[in-house]
């Protein structure tokens, strides 16, 4: 029977992968198979990938980028420590190179023409995803190293997902077991096949601060995303909503890196406006990606700076 934290792990990467992402191959050197699962090698030793991919197109006048994300079925609230783990992951991986004797000796020689293998570089970004939360305390770390937090217990999809486990709509313990209300045999096709069924309405954004979105279309048809958006939000146990021109797309974030979003957003436009003086209404920008008939597909969109400051009121900042 599959246990929750594979699955999950299935779930996140494969719901990536329908918004255009591209599964990461072993190269036997920076990336191997171990006994864990995929490895990926790091300055003070290698570490266990529970999801590694490349975005769907790189950034101009930078070193090509990947995306690792630490799945955590933990029965309680991520807490700090977890977070600042991840934060000495991102370091230690992004910090390796391969240097053996022979490229030392052949720098001490200076024998420059000396054929030595290259390989590629990558930036990494380290995410979080948690079934269960954060604590404030990981929130605010996290915001302020730019680490992504991902949680899915307000979307339309998380019952369905619980669901297929058997676990109902919700993760429930009972003396320190996870309490499962059918026992479901899930194979990885089946949790493949959802991801991909709930990807075909997601999409994927990625704000100036670094911060992941989930956006998933309330509508049943294609993905369209116009230049520009209003942000809502109903209550403490709602999704928040990002709508225009027909188009309406729910997301979820931790409150307090919801918080610091809205924060530095507003911050950001206040600073444009005072350095130009337009009439022009400025706005949030966040890149989205998606794939429409197959095919990834990128785009800038925006989010009106009266509609931010709305939603800064609804939290109270």
């Amino acid at each position: 029977m599959m246990k929750l934290g594979k699955a999950f792990e299935l779930f996140i990467k494969n719901l990536l992968i329908s918004v255009g992402f591209s599964e990461v191959k072993s190269d036997g050197l920076y990336v191997f198979d171990g006994a864990a699962g995929q490895m990926l090698q790091g300055l003070g030793e290698a570490h266990n990938a529970d999801v590694l991919l490349e975005p769907p197109v790189q950034t101009p006048f930078y070193s090509q980028s990947r995306l690792l994300i630490e799945c955590k079925d933990y029965r309680t609230k991520i807490g700090l420590n977890t977070v600042r783990s991840a934060l000495g992951l991102k370091e230690d991986i992004n910090n390796f190179n391969i240097v053996d004797s022979g490229k030392l000796k052949a720098r001490r020689a200076q024998r420059r023409h000396s054929f030595l293998p290259t390989y590629e570089r990558y930036s990494y970004q380290v995410a979080i995803a948690s079934l269960n939360g954060y604590t404030s305390q990981a929130q605010e770390f996290a915001a302020t190293y730019r680490i992504p937090l991902l949680e899915f217990d307000r979307l339309p999809f998380w019952s369905e997902f619980c669901g297929i486990l058997g676990y109902g709509d919700g993760f429930h313990w009972n003396r320190g077991t996870r309490e499962r209300y059918t026992l479901t045999d899930v194979s990885e096709e089946q949790i493949i096949d959802l991801a991909r069924r709930i990807g075909q309405r997601m999409a994927l954004a990625i704000t100036s601060s670094g911060q992941i979105l989930f956006l998933y279309h309330v509508q049943d048809k294609n993905i369209e995303f116009p230049d520009d958006y209003r942000l809502h939000w109903e209550s403490p146990g709602s999704p928040w909503r990002l709508s225009s021109r027909g188009q309406s797309y729910l997301f979820q974030l931790p409150d307090d890196i919801m918080k610091q979003w809205l924060e530095n957003a507003t911050d950001e436009l206040n600073m444009k406006k005072a350095a130009i003086d337009c009439k022009v209404d400025f706005m949030s920008n966040m890149v989205v990606y998606y794939t429409q008939y197959d095919r990834p597909v990128i785009r800038m969109i925006s989010i009106d700076k009266y509609q931010l400051k709305e939603a800064r009121r609804a939290l109270k900042l």
